[in-house]
């Protein structure tokens, strides 16, 4: 074998090896995908700090939470214990709405969810409409929404890989959501009124404190 044949066999495989190389290497470099949402198990409990200004209020608290289920018109639902209530949700994760017992507070129609697969950079946006059952009003707005990124995101429960999501709707919210697929719920958020928000303008942002997983 001629020592240029030898250079341009070695050359090949070189190459060859490369291309191998950024086929597998680029399946890891890919930008993670969320197929489908999955609830944390019955019996989770978190611990969530609250601070709040304006028109969500003044002041900082900690709330708990906890993940149940129990049945609603004929389904079963899972449900999400939280500072206002509780959250009723299909298991697909959609919202149904906040109750407090079997007393709607807020319900939704349709109910808010995401569109899944979770991706970096996908948009949706859906005509909503949000009922304050204690005021008998139901409000249309339109919803939009993107995954901005995946960001590492440090709380006092530790330190996550996460969705980050951001919510801007015609009622003059503007919010930012972190979520962890793994714990099922959301590891920080922030969310803001504007000033043409029917409350006025306010901020509230929270952060996981504490996360205890359920039994499977």
């Amino acid at each position: 074998m001629s020592s240029e044949l030898r250079i341009n066999l070695k050359l090949v495989l070189i190459l060859g090896a490369v291309a191998m190389a950024l086929v597998s290497g680029g399946c890891g470099l890919m930008e993670p995908k969320a197929e489908r949402y999955v609830a944390p198990p019955v019996g989770t409990t978190w611990v969530t700090a609250i601070h709040s200004t304006g028109s969500y209020g003044s002041g900082s608290r900690q709330v708990p939470g906890k993940r149940g289920e129990r049945m609603w018109q004929g389904s079963q639902v899972v449900t999400f214990d939280g500072a206002l209530g509780t959250i009723l949700a299909r298991p697909d994760g959609s919202w149904l709405g906040i109750y407090k017992g079997d007393q709607p507070i807020m319900t939704w129609d349709p109910p808010l969810t995401w569109e899944y697969p979770l991706e970096v950079g996908k948009t949706w946006s859906r005509q909503q409409q949000v009922t304050i059952h204690a005021a008998k009003r139901t409000i249309p707005y339109v919803v939009t929404q993107k995954v901005e990124a995946i960001e590492e995101v440090t709380v006092p429960a530790g330190t996550f890989k996460t969705f980050k999501i951001s919510t801007v709707n015609t009622l003059g919210d503007d919010n930012l959501i972190w979520f962890n697929p793994e714990l099922g719920i959301f590891v920080k958020q922030s969310n803001k009124r504007t000033a043409k928000h029917g409350q006025g303008p306010g901020t509230q942002s929270t952060e996981l404190m504490s996360y205890t997983r359920g039994a499977q």
